[in-house]
């Protein structure tokens, strides 16, 4: 009698790419446990666990197969994965992902609490089909990818979000796709300021030019942005006629404060010609400021909704602070959560599309604020709330599945967009 093993498919994984977890051997209707580990770029721990029962031939599998019971109860071949959390946080934890080394993850199955069968799967990045070159030129400072064969002709740059961190990983995937991408650093990286702060439109637009020597290709550019990076590209795309594509996930429809030591600061993030550029004030009800301490103190997750609630009660006081897409002139695509806890992006995609009709719009009911690339991939585990230091923990929003599935199905959108983008402007030229 053979035991139960684990098989998946194909082998070698890339992150993009349908896994297919089978489990053959069982015996029939016996009831086993799945279960998946994996560590994240800070070494955090995450988990997940599924349990079904055996179809009367001894097999179970995840594309068809729904768990009787676990951290997630669809029929999803990938279900297993996005659904992991922190393995001791009891709201979960952000999964970190910055660099392009493949998700290791660990499959176990366990039969009447003992492992009897294990494997595991490198889900990896493309990183055998993309260069990298680091970018140190008159200020700018970032990196640079690009398919190995050098074939690329369009330029994609990418802004992170508030974390400013790298996003390698994403960068990798795409120059893989064949595009040059550029995966610029603005703040709290090495090089560049440690606090979102002052920070000049200009050195963007340096950051640009030396991003087209580089590629020797002096064609506009596309931006792709997320949550504070998405407002930035909004407000670059304003302001200079460069990009012939603009992607904003989880975007801002207004020039917020700046931050410091990652905290919203009453300072100017942005400036132009050695100007402020005006930002939207906060406004703290007591009502509000209370219900955001009591969460804090019960250690629940909480959101920001109520904060901006407040302040955007007087949209003619917050005119100055808006991102006035209605001048940018590349085609833009917005996608959306309608569960976003960090801050109202479909209210702000809503605003913006009445400025600028033509604008794409891809919105998902159910999704939170992660829920597309560069920030959330297919194959990844899903991001629904974060420990930010003592008691506290953000809310992001929507589900793991919710996340996990707008993240699949943006993804292609995506592509396409910057696709027909790219030969939009080759027409126009």
């Amino acid at each position: 009698m053979t035991n139960p093993s684990i098989h998946v498919t194909p082998e070698h994984p890339r992150i993009d790419e349908a896994i297919y977890i089978t489990i053959v051997g069982c015996q029939p209707n016996q009831e086993l446990t799945l279960r998946a580990l994996l560590k994240d770029d800070a070494n955090e721990q995450f988990t997940s666990w599924a349990t079904f029962r055996a179809s009367e031939s001894g097999e179970i599998s995840l594309a068809q197969n729904a768990p009787e019971s676990g951290s997630y109860q669809s029929i999803d071949q990938a279900g297993i994965i996005w659904s992991m959390t922190h393995h001791t946080k009891a709201n979960g934890h952000y999964f970190t992902k910055t660099t392009a080394e493949p998700l290791k993850v660990t499959l176990r199955l366990e039969a009447n609490h003992q492992t009897i069968n294990e494997t595991a799967v490198a889900i990896s990045f493309y990183t055998d089909r993309v260069i990298k070159r680091e970018m140190r030129s008159n200020g700018a400072v970032g990196t640079l990818y690009q398919p190995i064969d050098q074939t690329a002709t369009q330029n994609v740059m990418l802004l992170a979000g508030s974390d400013g961190g790298r996003l390698e990983h994403a960068a990798t995937m795409l120059a893989a796709k064949g595009y040059n991408v550029l995966d610029l650093a603005y703040f709290n990286q090495d090089g560049v300021p440690n606090n979102l702060e002052n920070i000049p439109l200009e050195y963007f637009q340096g950051a640009i030019q030396v991003f087209k020597e580089m590629t020797e290709n002096e064609e506009k550019i596309s931006v792709i942005g997320y949550s504070r990076g998405a407002e930035l590209a909004l407000l670059l795309a304003s302001t200079y006629d460069q990009f012939n594509a603009v992607i904003a996930g989880a975007p801002g429809a207004y020039v917020t404060s700046g931050l410091k030591n990652s905290i919203y600061a009453p300072i100017q993030s942005w400036t132009l010609a050695d100007k402020a550029i005006p930002y939207l004030k906060f406004t703290y009800r007591p009502s509000v400021m209370f219900s955001f301490f009591r969460q804090w103190m019960v250690k629940k997750p909480a959101s920001f909704l109520g904060i901006w609630e407040s302040s955007l009660k007087a949209p003619a006081k917050n005119e100055a602070a808006r991102i006035k897409v209605e001048n940018i002139k590349a085609p833009v695509l917005l996608l959306t959560g309608g569960d976003d806890q960090v801050w109202p992006a479909a209210h702000f995609a809503k605003l913006m599309k009445n400025k600028l009709p033509q604008l794409e719009w891809k919105h998902y009911e159910q999704a939170g604020h992660f829920l597309s690339f560069p920030y959330a991939l297919p194959n990844m585990p899903a991001n629904l709330n974060e420990h930010v230091g003592g008691r506290m923990t953000m809310q992001f929003g929507g589900t793991a599945e919710a996340n996990a599935l707008a993240a699949a199905d943006s993804l292609p959108h995506i592509f396409n967009f910057l696709e027909s983008s790219s030969v939009k402007e080759g027409v126009n030229q």
